[in-house]
């Protein structure tokens, strides 16, 4: 089996995606890895977190050697802002889109396996003029699909039928076909990525305990109900819907499907907030990210945890892998 080649974003400039890349690398990957960045920020964040490093200037994965330890191999590219750790500045917003285009069509064109996101700062971005409401949305547009945002530790696994929307927006995207979807995309990238043979597949409800039989809302009887009998008709482990504010007690189980963003999530963030990785399902490459933000005050400061893009490093390997074999 060929090595796992994987590119990596660090995001904003400014916070602390260089910082917890950096720190990232100080361990041994069975991958090729590379990360998109202007090499000049990297060499200077290194240098204040005193980290010692060499720095190599690549265009190819064909360039990397993974036996040249303490080597962090970057496709250049300028940012023509002075980059000050903690000091945002929308002047970065088209280096940060830059770069992720790039490790984008690396993968498009299947010259990398995997893409790893770091931390970007969605309003300096908004307000530079761009449209962009987060990586998921935002990768989905280049590549296509239909993509789900999956947050998950090593104990659980929460996947989300809605992303960054407004809250009242939310019951408008709850229907019969969104739901049918996402169960059914959630299914098979269970078995592709996590080789698991029969995913069991939890629903929450969209209200307080589960609509109560239709005595606090419609939606569970009239379409969440309804679909997962359909999906267990035709083989798939799907159960519910249940309680949002209990469903995390149920035992054995593969993962969730949580109706909108902060429905499950504030509880899993609570647990396990440094370890989590947020991975891209639905689209037609492998993403994973950090699920943290910038965290400016952090940056430069040597007090980053750099567990999550660890664990979502290794994880798009570990996908690579899985997917390969």
């Amino acid at each position: 089996m060929s090595i796992p080649k994987i590119i990596v974003t660090t995001g904003e400039p400014s916070g602390i995606g260089p910082d917890v890349f950096l720190m990232s690398q100080k361990n041994n990957y069975n991958a090729k890895i590379s990360v998109v960045s202007d090499i000049s920020i990297l060499q200077e964040r290194a240098e204040i977190l005193k980290l010692k490093f060499n720095f190599e200037e690549v265009s190819s994965f064909e360039e990397i050697n993974i036996d040249r330890k303490e080597t962090i191999f970057c496709i250049h590219v300028k940012n023509d802002n002075k980059v000050i750790p903690g000091n945002i500045s929308e002047n970065n917003s088209r280096y940060v889109l830059k770069t992720l285009d790039i490790a984008i069509d690396f993968c498009e064109k299947k010259i990398s396996d995997a893409i790893v996101t770091g931390p970007v700062n969605k309003a300096s971005i908004l307000s530079s003029g761009h449209s962009f409401y987060g990586h998921t949305e935002y990768i989905e547009r280049k590549v296509g699909g239909n993509a789900i945002m999956m947050i998950h530790s090593q104990q659980n696994r929460i996947a989300l039928l809605t992303t960054h929307i407004p809250l009242s927006d939310v019951r408008n995207f709850i229907n019969e076909e969104n739901l049918r979807d996402a169960i059914k995309i959630i299914n098979m990238e269970l078995k592709m990525k996590f080789k698991i043979k029969n995913p069991k597949i939890l629903v929450c409800g969209l209200n307080p305990h589960a609509g109560e039989n239709g005595y606090i809302g419609i939606e569970e009887k009239k379409i969440i109900e309804p679909v997962i009998k359909e999906l267990s008709f035709e083989g798939i482990n799907v159960h519910g819907p249940l309680p949002a504010d209990t469903i995390l007690n149920e035992k054995k189980y593969d993962i969730i499907l949580s109706m909108y963003h902060d429905q499950i999530l504030p509880a899993l963030k609570f647990i396990n907030f440094n370890s989590l990785v947020n991975t891209t399902l639905g689209i037609p490459i492998i993403r994973t990210s950090v699920d943290h933000g910038t965290a400016i005050d952090l940056a430069g400061t040597n007090q980053a945890n750099s567990e999550s893009m660890e664990n979502a490093i290794n994880m798009a390997i570990n996908f690579v892998k899985n997917i390969n074999a």
